[in-house]
C-alpha cells in the first residue's frame, strides 16, 4: 500500500508560521553539530527508562559513503517532493531528485516507546501521551520534576539535522506492543500550484473515526519492514523509539558524535 505525505490548506483567518528561522536553524548555531542531538536525544531516552532497567542508545550515521539509494527512499517520500521544492518553504539545501540520501538513525532500546493514544488531538492538561507531545505540540512537554530532558525542546534537534528539516519516528510502545511509523516536516508556510499550505506535514494514514484533518500512525507490518530494511533500523520488536534523519548533516560523523556522547555522559 501506498502512503503520502499531508500538509494542510491555509485558511484565511490562520497566522503565517516561519518555524524555521533565527540562529537555532543556523549551520552554526551550536559549536558541533552532534552536541544538542546527543545531550537532548539521550536524555529524552533516559527519562523514557523501563522501570529501573538500562538503556541502550544506538546511534548510526551513513555518511555519503552509505547512503540510502534514492531508489529505496522514494516509497517514503510520495507527496512530499512538491513541498520540499516550494519556493520560501525555508530550506536551504535541497536534495537533487537523484541525490542517494545520508542518514542518521537514532534508537533507545529498554524505553517505553510513545505510549498515549495516537487519535487524541486535545489530551486533558496534565495528561500524559508521549504520542502527542512528540508528533502533535510544539513547545511543550509532560516530563515532571525529576525528568532531565524536555521533549519540548530535544525533539526539534532532530529536524534540525535534516536538510529536508523532515524525520520519520517508528516506535513499539511497552504498554501494548503496537509498532507506529509516522512521518514528520517542518516547513515555511509555502505555495505548491498556487495553493497556500501551512508549515507542518505528516506522512500516516487518514483517520477512521471522521475526523478527516488528522493523520494517524501508519501500523501496516509490510510497509514498517521495508522501511526499516531501506534505512538500516534495528527495532525490531524491542519497544522504544527510532528517529530517522534522512539527507542529515554531513558534519554529524561518527567521530564528533563519538565526543559528544563523551563530553555530555562520561
Amino acid at each position: 500500500m501506498t502512503y503520502s505525505w499531508r500538509f494542510d490548506t491555509m485558511r484565511p483567518c490562520q497566522k503565517a508560521r516561519e518555524p524555521i528561522q533565527g540562529e537555532f536553524f543556523a549551520a552554526d548555531a551550536i559549536s558541533n553539530p552532534g552536541e544538542a542531538l546527543v545531550r537532548e536525544g539521550i536524555q529524552n531516552s533516559l527519562d523514557a527508562r523501563r522501570a529501573d532497567g538500562k538503556v541502550f542508545v544506538r546511534i548510526r550515521v551513513s555518511g555519503n559513503d552509505a547512503a540510502v539509494p534514492r531508489s529505496a527512499v522514494a516509497p517514503f517520500l510520495t507527496g512530499l517532493d512538491e513541498h520540499l521544492k516550494a519556493p520560501g518553504n525555508g530550506l536551504r539545501e535541497i536534495p537533487d531528485e537523484h541525490d542517494n540520501c545520508p542518514v542518521l538513525v537514532f534508537e533507545d532500546f529498554g524505553t517505553t516507546g510513545l505510549t498515549g493514544d495516537p487519535t487524541e488531538w486535545k489530551p486533558a492538561f496534565g495528561a500524559s501521551n508521549r504520542f502527542w507531545h512528540f508528533f502533535r505540540a510544539d513547545g511543550r512537554s509532560d516530563k515532571g520534576e525529576k525528568d532531565i530532558g524536555r521533549w519540548g525542546v530535544g525533539k526539534q534537534v532532530f529536524p534540525r539535522a535534516s536538510r529536508i528539516n523532515s524525520i520519520f519516528g517508528l516506535t513499539v510502545r511497552s504498554n501494548d506492543t503496537k509498532k507506529l511509523l509516522m512521518g514528520m516536516s517542518v516547513l515555511k508556510s509555502h505555495d505548491v500550484s498556487g495553493t497556500r499550505y501551512t508549515p507542518d506535514g505528516w506522512l500516516g494514514c487518514p483517520s477512521e473515526n471522521g475526523d478527516e484533518d488528522l493523520v494517524l500512525p501508519i501500523e501496516d507490518a509490510a510497509f514498517i519492514d521495508a522501511f526499516s530494511q531501506a534505512f538500516d533500523v534495528q527495532r525490531g520488536d524491542d519497544p522504544g523509539l527510532t528517529i530517522v534523519v534522512p539527507w542529515c548533516d554531513l558534519d554529524l560523523t561518527d567521530e564528533n558524535l563519538v565526543h559528544a556522547v563523551l563530553r555530555g555522559y562520561f
